[in-house]
């Protein structure tokens, strides 16, 4: 696997001033751990800004995108499922995260979700408070979905998918509805292929894989 594009020093973790924990994260990630059958570890850094702590998960998986997603249709892996996307059913991923919520004094969040496969990694990024857990269950869903259009027609995996990225474009103020559909637009995705790792944009409404300026969220 070829390594990641530098991280923007602006997102997520802006304004954050210490490495910190917080009460419960061991049982939580235990939790994930059987819920994903994988291997996870996890950074706490307070927000000074927000006075939060902000939390990157990174999930590592033992088998390939395409097992993981038979095994989220049949609705038993990640502690998510189809049947939680666009009914507003909590997932158990979002109940157990509003557990370990509940056991701290400050505000928790997910900055940045992360699932290695042995194939891919797929980097989920937040665009709002809570959007992450709120919309995992979609986000995977629409993974599922588009499966065989990112895939190059089941051709060729990419080795790194980015949800979402955006147009370098200002558009003013966007909605929170707005803001959850933004996962659901446009993902950037590398594959080895490209000549200098350039990334290629798939528009996820229209199914089409294109080359475009556009930036990742990271």
């Amino acid at each position: 696997m070829k390594p990641r594009k530098k991280r923007n020093s602006h997102f997520p973790l802006n304004d954050i001033t210490t490495f910190v924990t917080c009460n419960g994260l061991e049982v939580f990630l235990k939790v994930l751990e059987r819920d994903f059958f994988a291997e996870i570890s996890a950074q706490c850094r307070y927000n000074l800004r927000k006075q939060r702590i902000d939390i990157v998960l990174d999930i590592y998986c033992n088998f390939g995108l395409t097992e993981s997603l038979h095994h989220f249709n049949n609705g038993n892996w990640g502690g998510i499922s189809p049947q939680n996307e666009g009914y507003n059913i909590p997932s158990k991923f979002d109940e157990n995260f509003q557990k370990l919520c509940a056991d701290n004094n400050h505000d928790l969040d997910i900055a940045e979700l992360s699932i290695h496969f042995k194939d891919t990694s797929v980097i989920v990024n937040r665009i709002q408070d809570y959007s992450i857990p709120e919309e995992l269950a979609g986000i995977i869903s629409k993974l599922s979905e588009n499966f065989v259009y990112f895939t190059k027609g089941l051709t060729e995996m990419p080795y790194e998918i980015f949800v979402p990225v955006f147009e370098d474009t200002d558009q003013g103020a966007i909605s929170a509805e707005g803001h959850r559909n933004q996962y659901y637009d446009y993902w950037g995705l590398y594959f080895d292929d490209q000549i200098n790792h350039d990334v290629m944009i798939y528009e996820v409404k229209n199914r089409e894989l294109t080359k475009e300026d556009f930036f990742l969220l990271d």
